[in-house]
């Protein structure tokens, strides 16, 4: 059944509309003249609904608006379940499941959601202990139940995660695991792609194609052809020409400059404080980085250099498009090379990763290699709960 939030997404995106524009099988005149009620819609004279501005609705629309865009069902962040989370989890921190939470189904399910989405990300399983990200969603919701709590992220130092991520078992890849398709479908949403982890198994797994721009279908597409090419040359040295050919196979059909260095020195959007290499310095620069990436010999060193060899290359930025994509391809060569576990990136920890690579405006290698290691960990954790 659609419930009063529901029906005012819907009427945003119909606006200006009638009931039966609504597009919902059952009546839901209720939940209408609720809204109208609280100030949310205004209904004319005629029937015609559209939707009213105010500070109430603007959260709203904030919180519609981030659920839609990521295939998030957007009930769960209105309930007085989640506010309760929110309170309680910001004051007891790290404990991710306390008494006054694990009672109770529904707080369980969210809490579980959390977790699987990498908006908390745990670090011990018994008692379950991790932390709560600052993600912006949460930032709507204090201000949409008018709430007053502060988000502490409390992570285990480098020397601790890092252990715990050695004692994760030695495993070479399945290339039709599921963590496989996570990887490939948090990559292509942090460039925007809209294709869940759902549809690129259909996708890649029975060529069934959902109804998604024909462009977000090929990245994923490429992403699993890049992957790939890593298992097939996983035990090789990395060279130029492999760096090349991964940044050819991503943007196969996307761009014209595929695998071809960048001629012309690029720039991030919405953060000049993100310095990239000029094109002159591109292949000295790889160079450097390949005989670096070579040079790591045992699995404590590569954790050691996890923040490095991501910052390196993509602070080199050596092509026109497709930087990140193929960044997040080599850290996990990377890791593969020593038998660790892949890194897998979900909707929850988007934004704090965002911060501390294209969106940050210093450099912090150490900062980022220990929450890419709580990532890795918290994906083991929750795979084999």
């Amino acid at each position: 059944m659609p419930t009063r939030y529901d029906v005012f997404a819907k009427i945003i995106e119909k606006s200006p509309c009638k009931p039966k524009d609504l597009g919902f099988k059952t009546p839901v005149y209720i939940h209408i003249n609720y809204l109208e009620s609280i100030g949310w819609i205004k209904k004319s004279n005629q029937g015609i609904l559209t939707p009213m501005l105010n500070k109430k609705t603007t959260e709203a629309f904030e919180i519609i608006k981030w659920s839609l865009k990521n295939n998030v069902n957007l009930n769960l962040w209105f309930s007085e379940n989640f506010k309760k989370i929110l309170e309680v989890l910001t004051k007891k921190s790290p404990k991710i499941n306390p008494k006054q939470l694990s009672a109770n189904a529904r707080n369980n399910m969210i809490i579980d959601f959390l977790v699987k989405d990498q908006f908390i990300l745990i670090y011990k399983k018994s008692p379950k202990l991790g932390t709560l990200l600052n993600h912006s969603m949460f930032n709507f919701l204090k201000d949409y139940h008018e709430q007053k709590f502060k988000i502490n992220e409390k992570y285990l130092p480098f020397e601790n995660i890092s252990k715990l991520v050695l004692k994760t078992k030695r495993r070479e890849l399945n290339p039709f695991e599921l963590k496989l398709f996570e990887f490939l479908a948090g990559s292509a949403q942090l460039e925007g792609g809209t294709v869940t982890i759902g549809e690129t198994v259909e996708i890649l797994t029975k060529d069934v194609y959902p109804d998604k721009p024909a462009k977000d279908i090929q990245m994923v597409k490429n992403l699993n052809e890049a992957f790939r090419y890593i298992l097939k040359h996983l035990n090789e040295k990395i060279t130029m020409n492999h760096i090349q050919e991964i940044n050819k196979l991503c943007l196969f059909s996307l761009h014209r400059g595929a695998g071809l260095f960048k001629k012309n020195h690029n720039k991030i959007a919405g953060n000049p404080d993100f310095k990239t290499a000029h094109p002159k310095e591109v292949i000295p620069l790889l160079l450097n980085f390949c005989e670096k990436f070579n040079s790591i010999k045992s699995r404590e060193e590569a954790l050691n250099e996890l923040g490095f060899i991501h910052n390196e290359f993509q602070h080199i930025h050596p092509f026109s498009d497709g930087n990140s994509r193929a960044t997040r391809l080599i850290l996990n060569w990377f890791l593969m090379k020593f038998k660790l576990p892949i890194l897998i990136l979900k909707k929850g920890s988007f934004e704090k990763y965002m911060s501390l690579t294209k969106m940050s405006k210093i450099r912090n290698d150490k900062e980022l290699k220990n929450f890419l290691l709580h990532i890795i960990y918290h994906e083991e954790l929750v795979k084999n709960d």
